[in-house]
């Protein structure tokens, strides 16, 4: 009877250390398990926020793009508007031509006639003087 109590007590204790190693197994297990979970959140949450941002960021390379599109079409409009634009030697050679004929100083027929005839009559009260 004593060896029967000694391996009763024997598996009684071996009972009792599986027992305690199941539930730190159960324990371990149940702690991965969560974590595991809290992993899947936190790789749910940070995809949706790369997604956010990546939408923001194909928003504003398009805007990028449009803006870049007109710059390219006014610079190109600009680049033809300088071509008509007149050049400094043109100008200096147009400001000669204007110092030569002077428009200022030309005389209508009427007013040259008119400049003979009071030259006529000042000659002529000189001569008589």
């Amino acid at each position: 009877m004593a060896e029967q109590q000694e391996t009763g007590g024997q598996v009684q204790f071996l009972l009792a250390d599986f027992n305690t190693r199941l539930r730190d197994i159960d324990e371990r297990n149940r702690l991965i398990r969560e974590r595991v979970l809290l992993l899947g959140k936190n790789l749910i949450s940070s995809r949706q926020d790369v997604e956010d941002e990546l939408k923001e960021i194909k928003k504003d390379n398009i805007e990028i793009k449009a803006d870049l599109e007109k710059l390219k079409k006014t610079s190109s409009s600009l680049l033809t508007e300088f071509n008509k634009f007149v050049k400094r030697e043109e100008i200096v050679l147009v400001e000669r031509m204007l110092k030569d004929f002077q428009p200022l100083e030309f005389m209508r027929k009427k007013d040259v006639e008119e400049l003979i005839a009071n030259k006529l009559k000042i000659n002529t009260t000189k001569t008589t003087i």
